[in-house]
């Protein structure tokens, strides 16, 4: 295997004796790089530092070596495998780690000969060239399946092209980078890349963007890739502008993380702005594309439900303060019913609004807390919608002997009980139920962020599924009130106002009820962004529509106004 290792040919056995001090020079530095790949840094700032340090080590085991053993690509693969089989302590993501740095450090090496380079091979195709900061300009770099380089009037059939902002040149003095040469490496192979999830990439293809010794990060312009691939994406698929991170630890495989890269997605087309220069590429995500919308959608829905909510908010207040005025009228349990859950909905809005701000704050501890009492304050809605078909069931069909003896204590240990024994299972089970969600749009980036239930099995449950028995049980109800007014409107005088009395009180029903959830229920198909508008306006607004509905509840009827005034 050593002699394969560093034979420049099979007729070179003359130089045998000094291909064997080679040899061990080779490895000698090998297991050097070996032992320093192994170290670890204490904090993010310290890891940086080594990740450049890595990258050097690497280029200086290339430039020890004479100009005519510089290592050849096959050459570096065999490298690396000698250098983890030999290793003492050898990790299975050590190896790919190695192998990445060794290819880096052949272009860089043979860059330091020569003025520019470009390198055509099965597996990757890599173009060099030196630079100083004094002439470096905007610059883009593009490639296709037969060749990598400088953009020019003749380049054709591109299928990569990456910009580079004049930026990197103060940016680069700014972090300490020599920047003495500029690398565009385009990966037709991604087994390098490999992760845990077995990502699929965009057209197969890695694209690394290096510029000096060390990585460039925190640009204001952004480094724009786009992506030929020939066919408009299917619906079903969404695209999700990466960078691969090295873990620190050897017996991991690294990820592709999309901290500091946009996605703009075209018909033929994909453009990653990205802050930061590394190996990138566009994973395809069969899974998400339908429950992805697009950003300014995100966005609108955002602040249509922030507007809804404390306009809910502040009419769910002045209900319940009106209420308490009165106090002085008797009241009788339905009234009450519906202040509780005037009450329960005053929560779900006020704790919703503190959710998106409280949200930016970097703490775990308080985003889970204000989680907690986000779902509490949702599964109370959802136990007074319940309470509240409940109500109408016995005044409407049991009507006789329903006293219940201690009926509104009974209904509030329910109402606000019953949600703190769901929270306090959900807690129990797993404290990470609860943490910070990130919204995404169609191209995979953060539109917005809120504490929130962090698995979906949990929210399936406890929110769609409690919600559901609601639902069915709630929308029931509406329908034997709808046909009880039906038949009400058969026996009585055919008259305009009484036809749309029971239409206002049939839809004023479905508001008490909770039923405009249900939209949820039918998010889908082609009109799923109509019902999504609606979903989000009409129950950011619950608490309105309740302020209304208790108002035409206590406005005296015309009976009672006629009777006062002929009594007067």
């Amino acid at each position: 295997m050593l002699q394969q290792l560093y034979k420049k040919g099979d007729d070179d056995s003359r130089n045998s004796e000094k291909n064997h001090k080679n040899q061990n020079r080779k490895d000698g530095d090998c297991e050097k790089i070996c032992r320093n790949l192994k170290c670890k840094g204490r904090n993010s700032e310290k890891n940086h530092k080594k990740q450049n340090r890595k990258d050097g080590e690497c280029e200086e085991f290339c430039k020890s070596l004479k100009s005519e053993d510089t290592l050849t690509p096959n050459e570096c693969v065999a490298l690396i495998k000698n250098l983890t089989a030999n290793c003492k302590r050898p990790g299975k993501n050590f190896e790919k780690i190695l192998q990445r740095k060794c290819l880096k450090a052949t272009a860089n090496c043979e860059t330091s000969i020569k003025d520019s380079i470009i390198q055509i091979y099965p597996k990757y195709k890599a173009y060099c060239r030196k630079i100083t900061n004094s002439n470096f300009k905007r610059i883009t770099l593009v490639a296709n399946s037969s060749w990598v380089g400088e953009k020019t009037a003749h380049a054709e059939n591109v299928d990569v092209e990456v910009v580079l902002p004049e930026e990197l040149s103060w940016k680069s003095m700014e972090q300490q980078n020599d920047f003495l040469s500029i690398s565009f490496t385009l990966f037709s192979d991604t087994t390098l890349f490999e992760d845990e999830n077995n990502s699929t990439i965009l057209n197969s293809k890695v694209i690394e963007v290096a510029v000096g010794n060390t990585s460039i990060h925190n640009l204001t312009e952004y480094v724009n890739l786009t992506i030929n691939h020939k066919l408009s994406m299917l619906n079903n698929i969404s695209q999700h502008c990466v960078f691969w991170s090295e873990d620190e630890d050897d017996n991991s495989t690294g990820h592709w993380d999309t901290t500091g890269c946009k996605t703009i997605v075209q018909d033929n087309h994909t453009i990653c702005q990205c802050d930061h220069l590394s190996y990138f590429a566009v994973l395809l995500d069969f899974r998400t594309t339908n429950n992805t919308l697009d950003e300014k959608v995100v966005i609108s829905l955002t602040y249509i439900t922030q507007i809804g909510c404390g306009i809910s908010a502040i009419f769910s207040a002045i209900t319940i303060f009106i209420y308490c005025v009165l106090r002085n009228v008797k009241s009788d349990d339905v009234t009450k019913i519906h202040m509780n859950f005037c009450g329960a909905v005053f929560l779900l809005n006020v704790n919703f609004l503190t959710n998106l701000w409280l949200s930016m704050v970097n703490s775990d501890g308080l985003c889970k807390t204000i989680a907690v009492f986000l779902h509490y304050s949702l599964l109370c809605t959802f136990t007074w919608m319940g309470i509240e078909a409940f109500q109408l069931y016995l005044l409407l069909i049991k009507v006789f002997n329903t006293y219940i003896r201690h009926y509104m204590q009974k209904l509030a240990v329910i109402g606000w009980g019953l949600p703190v024994i769901v929270v306090l299972v959900c807690v129990a089970v797993n404290k990470d139920n609860y943490g910070k969600l990130v919204f995404e749009d169609q191209g995979g980036n953060n539109v917005t962020s809120m504490c929130w239930i962090t698995y979906d099995v949990v929210h399936y449950v406890t929110n769609c599924g409690y919600y559901s028995i609601i639902f069915f049980g709630n929308a029931i109800m509406l329908i034997i009130i709808c046909v009880k007014l039906f038949n009400l409107q058969r026996q009585r005088i055919k008259e305009q106002e009484s036809v749309w009395k029971d239409v206002w009180t049939v839809l004023g029903l479905c508001c008490l009820l909770g039923l405009i959830w249900g939209l949820a229920f039918f998010s889908f198909g082609p009109l799923h962004l109509v019902e999504l508008y609606l979903f989000t306006i009409l129950n950011s607004l619950q608490g309105f529509f309740m302020f209304l509905w208790y108002c035409a509840m206590k406005r005296p009827s015309k009976d009672e106004t006629s009777s006062y005034t002929t009594s007067t």
